[in-house]
């Protein structure tokens, strides 16, 4: 019996953390989740990309920070602070897999973002006037986000 109300307890729990929106894509998130649900449902996605890159999840990881930008964008939030610092995650976990030109290219944007809203962001310098708009050679603009 008491094997039984363990192995019940692990599954509600496993139940309530496991969310398949997430799995959605970004435009499916949008469509199938009520407007005021998506804050929480970007918080979910950052969440579990921090639990993957533990596990070194690294591609998994990078979707689901795409999502959460993608979505960040989609409600609005695309001058934010929070839209920021993902940039800033999924610039140091492009560097990780080795992609530095994308990698750079999230980081210009977080600081761009940073500086014309005003925040310190920690490695942002906000006494900086301009933030450079070119990219190294050979770098191809990251083609699913739009400034």
């Amino acid at each position: 019996m008491i094997k039984y109300q363990i192995a019940l307890l692990f599954i509600i729990s496993f139940g309530l953390h496991a969310n398949p929106v997430l799995d959605e894509s970004a435009e499916d998130i949008l469509k199938i989740t009520r407007l005021s649900r998506i804050p929480s449902v970007i918080t979910s996605l950052e969440e579990r990309a921090i639990q993957k890159m533990e596990t070194n999840e690294l591609i998994s990881a990078r979707e689901d920070l795409k999502k959460a930008i993608q979505l960040k964008h989609a409600i609005g939030m695309k001058e934010s602070e929070g839209n920021a610092s993902l940039l800033l995650q999924i610039s140091k976990l492009e560097s990780r897999l080795g992609n530095r030109c994308e990698a750079n290219q999230y980081s210009h944007l977080a600081k761009r973002i940073a500086l014309r809203i005003g925040v310190n962001l920690g490695a942002v310098a906000l006494d900086r006037a301009v933030v450079p708009d070119r990219k190294p050679e050979g770098c191809v603009e990251v083609s699913w986000l739009k400034e």
